[in-house]
């Protein structure tokens, strides 16, 4: 689990940086609108960080309203967990225990949008 909570908070930035996207665009409500290059003038990095965020949005936007909630407050907007607490009405033990199954629906959801594509990361988030 720590590897999916360390590719949500530091290498995602990166990804996103190379796919000429924003954290805000793979939001559930934007994801399916998401753009790409000409595979004729991209690189293969482009490429590759346009298929791992349309993977990420896709994976968070097939959670449960919960979950997505969850990752969507603490891992695109970057919102503390204190609020989002707050937010959902839940006191600390259960709002991390949502959490962790938050993180888990999004591994799932991660690799199976992964496989779809044929996308062959250089990381792995599957147990």
């Amino acid at each position: 689990m720590e590897k999916v909570k360390v590719f949500l908070k530091q290498d995602l930035d990166s990804l996103v940086a190379h796919s000429g996207r924003h954290r805000r665009d793979l939001a559930a409500d934007k994801v399916d609108h998401l753009t790409t290059l000409d595979k004729t003038i991209a690189s293969k990095e482009i490429t590759f960080a346009e298929n791992v965020t349309w993977c990420v949005g896709k994976a968070i936007q097939e959670c449960s309203d919960k979950s997505r909630k969850i990752l969507t407050d603490a891992y695109l907007k970057r919102q503390l967990d204190k609020i989002t607490m707050v937010e959902m009405g839940y006191g600390s033990t259960r709002y991390y225990e949502l959490k962790q199954i938050a993180l888990t629906e999004f591994m799932e959801n991660f690799a199976k949008y992964q496989k779809q594509i044929g996308l062959e990361p250089a990381f792995k988030l599957v147990k």
